[in-house]
């Protein structure tokens, strides 16, 4: 049975002690990307527990892979979608 959409959540639990993170998933996004990552990294990403049905799931990975970003400032936003503007420019060959 799956969880609907108020349900689903990623939580993380940080264990100091073991420098783990413990992330519970109940969002089919969340828990398609980490099963790519246990699959691509199985000695960094492990998926150690599955409910009955699979909606759920809870998966290790060393804490120093867990990151928090800062926001972009104005001026760099402008500056990728300079280069985004560039890149999908066509190519004119000259003749």
């Amino acid at each position: 049975m799956g969880y609907t959409r108020d349900e689903q959540e990623t939580s993380v639990v940080w264990d100091e002690f073991e420098q783990i993170a413990h992330i519970y998933v109940s969002s089919p996004v969340s828990m398609r990307k980490l099963d790519k990552l246990v699959e691509e990294f199985p000695d960094v990403y492990k998926c150690v527990w599955m409910d009955k049905d699979g909606s759920a799931k809870k998966y290790t990975v060393a804490k120093k892979y867990i990151r928090f970003g800062k926001p972009a400032s104005e001026a760099k936003k402008a500056s990728l979608a300079e280069i985004r503007k560039k890149r999908n420019q066509p190519v004119v060959q000259a003749v």
